[in-house]
C-alpha cells in the first residue's frame, strides 16, 4: 500500500500511520510525504481511501498542539456501516462519509483520533495530578464521554480495515489470537515477618476496617507464623503460579528492586527471601520483571540503580510495571527506553478497569517532546483487582466487569493484562474476592 500524507508533523504521522495500518493491520506501507491536506491510503488496485486531517494541520510550530485547549470538551458519537459497534467516538473530525465505487472519503481523523490516545499527551499538557503526582483517571476524555470502558483505537482500525475491505476483497490483514498476560506487582514479600509489621496489621483491623474479629485472626496468623505452623498469607507464589499453569499461562511477577530505608520501600530486594523466592519462579519457567519504585519513574539515575540491583539476582530482566502506576510522560518511557527494556505495561487506570489508551493491542511508543518513536513497546494494563474492587462494592459486579471486558477483548483478538497483587489473596479483607481468583484465570483464559 502508498498513503500519501500532508508534510509537517512528519514523525507523528508517520508514527501513527504505520502503528494502525503495518503494526495492526500487518500491510506493507509506503508512505509519502505532500502539500496535501488530507491522508489518502492508494490500495494495490489503485482505489483510494482519504481520511481527513483535522488536527495536525491546525498547527504550525514545533509541539504546537501540546495544549491543553486543544482536547475537546465532547466528542460526537457517529453511526456509519464500516464501524465494528453500534457507533463510535470521534476525537477529531465529522461524520462525513462519501462512497463511490473507486474512492472512499472519511471525515473521522482517525490517525489524530488514535495518536491521542495511544501517545497519552492529554496527560503531559493537563497539570493537575492526584496526591501521587499521577494523571487522574477521571479527568481523562474518555472518562468525561464514557467511552473508557471501549477499545476506540481498535475500533478505529476495525473501521479502516472494513473500508479498505469495501474498495478490496481480496486484501488479507494480519492474523491475531486472544492471547491473556498474568502479572503480579510484588508490594509486599512477607506480611509477619517483623513485629512492626505485625502491630501495623492489627492496627488497621482495628482503625481502618474497624473489626476486633480480625485482629484475633491476625494475631493467631502471626503466631502460627512465627511458629512454622502456617505459611505468610503473602507467600502466595506457587499458588498463583499453580493457577497460571493450569491454564497453560506464564505467571509475570514484577519486583520492587529497593532497600529499605527508600522511599515505600517495604522488603530488602537483596534479602534471601526475594532471592530464594526468585529463583522459584525462574526454575518453574515463570517470568521476572521490573516494578520501579515509587520515587524512580521521573529520575533515571534513581531507575537505572534500581536495575542494576535486580539484574545483579537475574540478569534477563526485560519488562515491568512501575509502582502506584506512576507515569510521567514521556519521561517514563524514555527511561525504560534507555535502559534497553522491551516492554512496560504502566498504562492502566487505577480507580477503575478499562483502556486508558484506548487500545488492547500492544504498541511502540512515542516521545512526544523529542517527536519520536521509542523502541520500548507499551502492553497496557487492563484490570487491576484494587480498581476493580474500589468500582465494584459487590462481588457480583467486580466478576461481571471482568466477564465483560474479556469479552471485549476477545472480539478484536487483544491481549488481556490482568494484575492480582500476591499479597491480596491470603488476607481476609481480600477472601471474598480472592476464592474466586480460579475462576477467574479460567475465565478469561479460555
Amino acid at each position: 500500500m502508498k498513503i500519501k500524507i500532508p508534510n509537517n508533523y512528519i514523525n507523528e504521522r508517520k508514527y501513527i500511520v504505520s502503528t494502525i495500518i503495518t503494526d495492526f493491520l500487518g500491510f506493507t506501507l509506503d508512505i509519502e510525504f505532500h502539500d496535501v491536506n488530507n491522508y489518502t491510503l492508494i490500495l494495490p488496485n489503485n482505489k483510494e481511501i482519504i481520511i481527513n486531517d483535522n488536527f495536525f494541520s491546525n498547527y504550525t510550530e514545533i509541539n504546537g498542539y501540546l495544549h491543553e485547549s486543544n482536547i475537546p470538551t465532547k466528542v460526537l458519537y457517529v453511526k456509519n456501516k464500516y464501524i465494528p459497534e453500534k457507533d463510535i467516538p470521534v476525537i477529531y473530525g465529522n461524520d462525513k462519509l462519501e462512497l463511490d465505487n473507486n474512492r472512499i472519503i472519511c471525515g473521522i481523523d482517525i490517525f489524530a483520533s488514535s495518536f491521542f490516545m495511544l501517545t497519552r499527551w492529554e496527560e503531559y499538557v493537563i497539570k493537575e495530578k492526584d496526591k501521587h503526582n499521577r494523571f487522574q483517571d477521571k479527568q481523562s476524555l474518555a472518562y468525561k464521554n464514557n467511552f473508557h470502558k471501549r477499545p476506540v483505537v481498535n475500533e478505529y482500525t476495525e473501521m479502516l480495515w472494513n473500508i479498505i475491505k469495501q474498495l478490496d476483497s481480496s486484501l488479507q490483514r494480519k492474523q491475531r489470537k486472544y492471547a491473556v498476560s498474568i502479572t503480579h506487582d510484588v508490594d509486599e514479600i512477607r506480611r509477619y515477618n517483623s513485629l512492626k509489621k505485625y502491630i501495623k496489621a492489627i492496627a488497621g483491623d482495628l482503625i481502618l476496617r474497624k473489626n476486633p474479629l480480625l485482629w484475633f485472626k491476625t494475631t493467631y496468623d502471626y503466631l502460627l507464623y512465627n511458629l512454622k505452623l502456617k505459611n505468610d498469607p503473602y507467600d502466595t507464589f506457587d499458588y498463583l503460579m499453580n493457577i497460571s499453569e493450569k491454564n497453560n499461562l506464564k505467571s509475570h511477577f514484577y519486583f520492587m528492586p529497593n532497600k529499605l530505608g527508600e522511599i515505600d520501600a517495604r522488603y530488602d530486594v537483596e534479602s534471601n527471601i526475594v532471592r530464594n523466592t526468585i529463583k522459584n519462579i525462574l526454575k518453574r519457567d515463570h517470568v521476572v520483571g521490573i516494578h520501579g519504585s515509587y520515587d524512580g519513574y521521573n529520575k533515571e539515575n534513581v531507575f537505572n540503580a534500581e536495575l542494576n540491583r535486580l539484574k545483579k539476582i537475574h540478569n534477563n530482566i526485560t519488562e515491568g510495571r512501575q509502582h502506584y502506576l506512576r507515569f510521567a510522560n514521556p519521561i517514563t518511557w524514555q527511561q525504560w527506553n534507555n535502559e534497553g527494556l522491551e516492554i512496560d505495561s504502566t498504562i492502566g487506570y487505577t480507580d477503575f478497569a478499562g483502556f486508558r489508551s484506548g487500545v488492547c493491542y500492544e504498541y511502540k511508543v512515542f516521545n512526544i517532546l523529542s517527536q519520536s518513536q521509542l523502541q520500548i513497546i507499551e502492553k497496557p494494563l487492563i484490570a487491576m483487582e484494587g480498581a476493580l474492587k474500589y468500582e465494584y462494592m459487590h462481588v457480583a459486579g467486580f466478576l461481571e466487569e471482568i466477564g465483560k471486558l474479556s469479552e471485549i477483548i476477545k472480539k478484536y483478538k487483544g491481549n488481556f493484562v490482568f494484575l492480582w497483587h500476591n499479597n491480596n489473596l491470603k488476607t481476609t479483607e481480600w477472601q471474598k474476592y480472592s476464592k474466586h481468583y480460579e475462576n477467574i484465570i479460567s475465565l478469561i483464559s479460555h
